[in-house]
C-alpha cells in the first residue's frame, strides 16, 4: 500500500523517540534521526560522500575517455591507432574524472 501524498507527517515533540531505520548496505540498526550511517559514512559522512565522487569520477571519466578515443581513432584511422595510446588516454581521463570528484565533493 502506497502512502498518501497529502497526508500530514506525524507530529513529533523533542522528547518522543523516532521509529528506528535499517541502514541499506550494513543492515545496522540506526536511530531514527541520523541523516547517515556512522559505519558505511565515517562519522561525519565524507567517508560516502568521497566515495560516490570517487565512482562518479571514473564512470564520467570513461565516458569522456571513450569519446576523445573513439574520434581521435576516427581521424587517424584504426589502422594507426595503437592499444597503448586508447589506453593512456583512457586511463588517463579516469584518473582525471576521480581527482575531480573527490575534489568536488570536499568541497561541500
Amino acid at each position: 500500500m502506497r502512502p498518501d501524498a497529502n497526508a500530514a507527517p506525524a507530529p513529533t515533540t523533542p522528547g518522543e523517540a523516532l521509529e528506528p531505520i535499517v541502514c541499506g548496505s550494513c543492515q545496522r540498526t540506526l536511530p531514527g534521526d541520523s541523516r547517515y550511517c556512522p559505519h558505511c559514512c565515517g562519522l561525519d559522512g565524507r567517508r560516502g560522500a568521497t566515495e560516490a565522487g570517487i565512482f562518479l569520477g571514473a564512470v564520467l571519466g570513461v565516458l569522456a575517455g571513450g569519446l576523445i578515443t573513439a574520434v581521435w581513432s576516427s581521424v587517424v584511422g584504426t589502422e594507426q591507432t595503437r592499444w597503448s595510446h586508447v589506453l593512456a588516454t583512457l586511463a588517463t581521463c579516469i584518473i582525471v574524472g576521480v581527482v575531480i570528484g573527490v575534489v568536488r565533493t570536499r568541497k561541500r
